[in-house]
Order: structure tokens, then sequence, then C-alpha cells
């Protein structure tokens, strides 16, 4: 993830060489840049702690929530690297919903108000980046918090977190803090580059504990505070699994109405 220089400190040379979402995310609005939501400037150009916008759109609807940043950039970074077939994501169902289901044909059917199958509704053929975006769409839809914590692992270890690593909370209100980079002081101390959006779906951006700096102190055993949510616990911090299972796929009632 390529942003502008941040107020990193004397630490700034310590940075991790992080390459995950750099085919996925190029750069960064640059300082006093405003929020847009999809109704809305959510926060100001001067906000005291947003360092960073993340220049990716937010869609055509008010999908894309929190949670949801995380399975944006893990599925564009994946769609970058020509990795279709490790595009999969779970419903709070616990429906699989794999790229490749999409791509068959198979779309995503609301069967009742909280339920979701798939079902056969046009003719396979290649998924191009528009039908790809479609796709998530659709999994925005049906995916959540909940959905979320079933498709990666607890963290046990804090000393082995890393950039694509993120804080959740699971229940309700639900809510992501995704890991951007991570770094380390002269001292030995360990920061954290952290990002976030929040609902209406508004654009990913950088977090920061205040003007003085963009960086946030990782000291296991204190909760890591950011601004606007309540502050996460090192029990939260969660890693995305290598591949979604599809050993789940019978429908059950659980989706939308259960978002966060």
């Amino acid at each position: 993830l390529s942003i502008y220089p941040l107020q990193a400190g004397p630490f700034n040379e310590a940075r991790s060489s992080n390459k995950l979402f750099e085919q996925a995310i190029i750069g960064a609005a640059p300082l006093m840049s405003p929020i847009p939501a999809l109704r809305e400037v959510t926060r100001a150009a001067d906000d005291d702690y947003v360092a960073a916008v993340i220049p990716i759109d937010v869609g055509g609807g008010d999908l894309q929530q929190s949670s949801d940043v995380i399975v944006r950039l893990h599925a564009e970074w994946l769609w970058s690297r020509g990795e279709k077939s490790a595009i999969s994501y779970r419903g709070a169902n616990k429906l699989s919903m794999p790229l490749a289901r999409w791509e068959k044909g198979q779309r995503l059917v609301a069967g009742g108000p909280t339920a979701v199958f798939w079902a056969v509704k046009t003719k396979p053929k290649d998924v191009d980046y528009d039908e790809f975006r479609r796709y998530l769409a659709a999994v925005f839809t049906w995916a959540n918090s909940t959905s979320l914590a079933q498709r990666s692992d607890r963290v046990e270890d804090p000393g082995s977190l890393a950039p694509g690593d993120f804080f959740l909370h699971a229940r309700t209100p639900g809510h992501v803090a995704i890991v951007l980079d991570v770094a380390a002081k002269p001292s030995g101390e360990r920061v954290a580059l952290l990002g976030q959006a929040l609902n209406p779906a508004q654009s990913v951006h950088v977090l920061r504990p205040g003007r003085a700096t963009a960086w946030f102190s990782l000291r296991p055993g204190n909760p890591i505070v950011t601004p606007y949510t309540r502050e996460f616990d090192w029990t939260e911090l969660r890693r995305l699994e290598k591949a979604a299972s599809d050993a789940d796929d019978a429908p059950a009632d659980a989706g939308a109405d259960a978002r966060g």
C-alpha cells in the first residue's frame, strides 16, 4: 500500500516492506482531503484523526461498509494477481460465496428476509472487472462482521501481527480496523498504521491517534484505542484464511439485516 509520507518520526526507516496491497491500491488522497461517503462527507478535511484517504470508490450503493473493507482490499489484491480462483467469502448464514460460482452463471438469490442461496441465472462466461465488482456488491449484501469472523482465524501471538491482519468487533455493532503497515521504533516498540471505513458506505481512510503521528503504539495487554469506535482488545486480532471452504454451502437464515 503506497501512501503519502506520514509523520512517522525517527522510526520511519524501520517500516516493514509491505507488499500486500501495492498492486490493488496505489497512492492516497493528499493531506486535508475530506472523507466522501455515499450520501455525504462524513469527516472534514482537517479532521484530527484522519491521516489519509485511500483512493478507491465506495460503489453505487450503501454496501461497502466497515467489515466489507477487508473483503474489498483482499479481493482486489487477489484480482490484481490473477488469482480469481482464490476469491471466496462467507455470508452471514455461512454460505460460501466464491467468484467461481458467479463465473458459472450462478447468482445469489434471496430466499426470504434473511435467507440466500445460489441459483443459475445466466450463461457461464469469463468475469471481467466490471462483473467482478458486481459480484463484490452481492457479497457485501450478505456478508457482515459475523461472516468475516467465520472466514478468518484468531492471531494468537501478537508478535506475529502483520499488514493485512485486522481487529474485529464481531458482535453488534460490528466494526473492523485493518493493519496497513507495521514498523518498529529504535527502542523496539512496534507501531502500526490502521485503516477503516464506517457506515454509511464511505472511503477507506488511514486513522491517526492525533495530529502528531499516524502511527498507533502496539502494546499487547493494552487495548488499541481508535477514534470514533470502541477500543479493540488483542483477542480480536484476526487474519483471513488462505482460502474459504465450500463445505458449508447449505442455505440458512441470516443475512443483510445482520450487517455490521
